[in-house]
């Protein structure tokens, strides 16, 4: 079927948002060493700083859905980017560390809303296009590869950690002009026209297999992208501003897949190549646990990037059918996603806490051997 064309001005707003996105994402990550310090925090509570924005990203996964058919689509990217100025300006204060757990709290409020909404959006507008769909999520990885290097860059110049986080509040300021630019096709509701809400989605139990796909793979993404800095930083003895930059190495190879799925991905058989990918992210793991040599650990992170690339764009792919025409089916899954953010990395800290930081790499790694499974029966399931 032919794909009709997609707005430029919606497809680059689309992608700008995706960019502050990972910017916001991965700054949290690159600053988390610093806070643990500045804060004195252990392994534990830095963990659970993750988990706070990560909670954010679940609930407004669930909440956004309904929200943008009450107030409509438009107005609730606004309130997105108003949570992505608000959360990251405060954070740049250096507030008390309860004002610091709400502020990153809302910063995942708008993480996830932005999750849901752009993801729904795209794969609407473009009837589930893997490489449209993977351009997109390539603009999150490029935001996230530039997190880490402000906050090395900031580091180094000695300005401090403070400065990044404030140039991502102003990124997202710009957000509010973007998204009065885009044209948003709105749903019925937030029109004045009255329409039933399908709930036929729930009947398909392949969206539940979907919807466990997403909670592994994100919850492996956010964990390894949580604490790759810091393991290497405290474990295998890597400046921290080296740490940084193998935080961005990582997801300049997360780009190089994306933008390789964008231009090859509609030739891809879908689910061979979410398992070749699950097989991909549990090897590097394993090599990441076990090498110290810089450069096994620098092919590491590498095939760690490439493998995790089209990971997430593949399964919303999977699910267009599903998603395309209902915000509340897409929220429902990638709340899933929201989830495993949330559980991942406070266990990993959990398991560092008590046993050191490699017990928490290990237990992301028996969730990557979850992932590969989950991809074994989708393919099963698909060859019957």
């Amino acid at each position: 079927m032919a794909q009709s064309p997609v707005n430029k001005r919606f497809l680059l707003g689309c992608m700008y948002f995706f960019l502050v996105n990972g910017a916001m994402v991965l700054m949290t990550s690159s600053l988390l060493v610093y806070l643990m310090r500045d804060y004195q925090l252990s392994y534990d509570e830095g963990g659970l700083l993750l988990s706070i924005q990560a909670i954010g990203s679940l609930l407004s996964n669930f909440l956004s859905g309904p929200l943008s058919v009450w107030i409509g689509r438009k107005k609730t990217l606004l309130i997105t980017a108003a949570g992505f100025c608000l959360g990251f300006a405060g954070i740049a204060l250096t507030p008390p560390i309860p004002v610091l757990y709400c502020v990153l709290f809302i910063t995942g409020l708008a993480w996830g809303s932005s999750n849901n909404m752009i993801n729904f959006l795209v794969v609407r507008a473009t009837n589930g296009d893997s490489s449209k769909i993977s351009l997109v999520h390539t603009c999150f990885s490029i935001g996230a590869f530039i997190a880490p290097l402000l906050v090395a860059l900031s580091v180094r110049l000695n300005i401090g950690w403070q400065w990044p986080a404030a140039l991502v509040a102003l990124m997202a300021f710009i957000l509010f002009f973007v998204t009065l630019m885009m044209p948003i096709q709105e749903s019925a509701k937030s029109t004045g026209q009255k329409k039933p809400v399908s709930l036929k989605f729930l009947k398909e139990w392949r969206l539940y297999l979907y919807m466990l796909m997403l909670f592994t793979y994100v919850g492996v993404e956010t964990g390894f992208s949580g604490w790759l800095v810091t393991y290497l930083s405290t474990w295998r003895n890597f400046a921290p501003t080296a740490a940084q930059s193998m935080l961005s190495c990582l997801w300049i190879a997360i780009i190089v897949g994306r933008i390789s799925i964008f231009l090859y991905g509609s030739k891809l058989k879908k689910a061979p190549f979410l398992m070749i990918e699950a097989i991909g992210i549990s090897s590097a793991a394993l090599l990441l646990i076990l090498s110290s040599h810089p450069a096994l650990l620098i092919g590491a992170v590498i095939l760690l990037g490439l493998s995790m690339a089209g990971f997430y764009g593949m399964v919303v792919t999977n699910a267009s059918s599903l998603v395309a025409e209902s915000s509340v089916a897409s929220g429902l899954m990638m709340s899933l996603g929201g989830l495993g953010a949330t559980v991942m990395p406070l266990v990993a800290g959990l398991f560092a806490n008590s046993s050191g930081i490699v017990a928490g790499l290990w237990a992301l790694f028996i969730a990557t051997v979850l992932l590969f499974l989950l991809t074994v029966l989708n393919v099963s399931i698909r060859a019957r």
